[in-house]
């Protein structure tokens, strides 16, 4: 517990706790959290704000030093405190101070309570602008863009609590006064993280959460007179059931978001949302409306234009995407029917091969469903190897879906369990998806 307190693993702490029979809504009324909050860190979401490590540390009645948390009262006085101007005797006293206590800590000196409020920092939040401009609005998508990029590469728990705190600057530059030209743009891009805190939050298993950010975004494209971007968030909500089980709700989205994509007149947006439909009927089975869907979006993919398509599209929908989505259809219709198999191993294995770095999660779950399909086909050692090529990767991921995603790869090991190989492949599955 101290180790995991020290580093600040709390999902392992609360785990710990849950051990000895603390239950998850005893740590929320204890912490001040609510109990969804708990269940996200317990499942995998990093907390790193201040002030909730502190509220935690005093909820669960741990010194604050455990956590190397010194920001005492007397810090809280001083820093709340008007500043000294540089140069002044009291401030180069200060300096002096601050130097020798940079030296003990050098040295590798054990600092008092009152040395280390000298180096708290006060919480705080950065102003709201008074006008949002052009300006602004492209730093809310530069932040949002590289947070998205984070959690391609490391699943949506190595982020969480970034991303909702890019939400919460976001939604307030909407209080803020605009012109009426930067409106329209600047909901777009509060719609845009939203939808990723509605994507991460999926990632983690939050259902409930996953749909509330999304359900803001798709408001707020509306707001924005933007068909393409509701297309986007129509797309993600629809992936919400479809991942948990409920293809026929997820078609519901997908049909939507195609309606979206045809008022945008993107024919990228069309293919995009096809490939979707593509996905939903392979879930529910039915692989004549399956296949039928996905060459309707290979041929509105083959007449769009890229140059001319909505941006926010291009970033998610290019042909290593439309090929992932064909992989997922004959993957999941491979299963049941051996026809479809080598049309996925052939579409799995050119995406896995040209897709490019920081994409570790898709590349994680291409490499699952590529096990799958192999070890169904029969080819056990391409399979085990690939298998565990898989496990790799997802152990790199901070992702309840991926370990949820897992199951079939776990099903098909069991149909060979008496190869010692992919019995050891089965249990360790076993053991990674115990963990979500």
């Amino acid at each position: 517990m101290r180790a995991a307190l020290a580093r600040h693993d709390i999902g392992r702490v609360y785990r710990l706790l849950g051990t000895v029979g603390v239950s998850q809504r005893r740590i929320a009324a204890m912490t001040g959290q609510n109990q969804a909050e708990v269940s996200e860190i317990v499942q995998g979401r990093q907390v790193q704000a201040y002030d909730l490590l502190a509220r935690i540390a005093d909820g669960l009645r741990v010194p604050r030093g455990h956590m190397g948390l010194a920001f005492t009262d007397t810090a809280t006085r001083r820093l709340a405190s008007s500043p000294r101007p540089h140069g002044t005797k009291d401030d180069d006293m200060e300096r002096r101070g601050f130097l020798g206590l940079i030296s003990k800590i050098v040295m590798g000196a054990a600092l008092t309570p009152t040395e280390l409020d000298l180096i708290a920092v006060a919480p705080g939040h950065p102003p709201i602008p008074e006008r949002v401009g052009d300006t602004e609005v492209a730093q809310l998508r530069t932040l949002t863009s590289a947070l998205r990029a984070y959690d391609l590469a490391h699943g949506g728990g190595s982020c969480r609590d970034a991303i909702l705190a890019h939400v919460q600057w976001a939604e307030s530059l909407l209080n803020s006064t605009y012109s009426d030209e930067v409106r329209p743009r600047l909901l777009s891009a509060v719609a845009e993280i939203k939808t990723l805190a509605g994507w991460t939050a999926h990632d983690l298993g939050l259902a409930g959460e996953a749909r509330r950010y999304l359900g803001q975004a798709v408001r707020d494209t509306q707001e924005a007179g933007n068909p393409a971007h509701s297309a986007i968030v129509l797309f993600h909500l629809g992936r919400v059931p479809l991942d948990n089980g409920d293809p026929r709700e997820a078609l519901k989205f997908f049909q939507l978001g195609q309606i979206a994509a045809q008022d945008s007149r993107s024919s990228l947006a069309v293919a995009f949302l096809l490939a979707n439909e593509a996905v939903a009927y392979a879930h529910q089975g039915d692989g004549r409306q399956a296949v039928t869907a996905l060459r309707r979006a290979e041929d509105e993919f083959a007449h769009a234009n890229l140059d001319d398509q909505h941006p926010e599209f291009t970033r998610f929908f290019d042909q290593i995407a439309l090929d992932t989505a064909a992989a997922r259809v004959h993957s999941q219709l491979g299963l049941g029917d051996p026809r479809h198999r080598e049309e996925a191993i052939s579409r799995l294995s050119r995406t896995l091969a040209d897709m490019p770095s920081g994409h570790g999660r898709q590349r994680a779950f291409n490499l699952a469903w590529l096990a799958t399909c192999t070890l169904a086909d029969g080819d056990l050692a391409t399979g085990v190897r690939i298998g565990n090529q898989a496990l790799d990767a997802v152990r790199e991921i901070k992702s309840t879906r991926l370990l949820h995603a897992l199951e079939p790869l776990e099903v098909e090991a069991q149909r060979h369990r008496n190869n010692r190989d992919i019995r050891q492949l089965g249990h360790d599955v076993q053991v990674l998806r115990s963990a979500a």
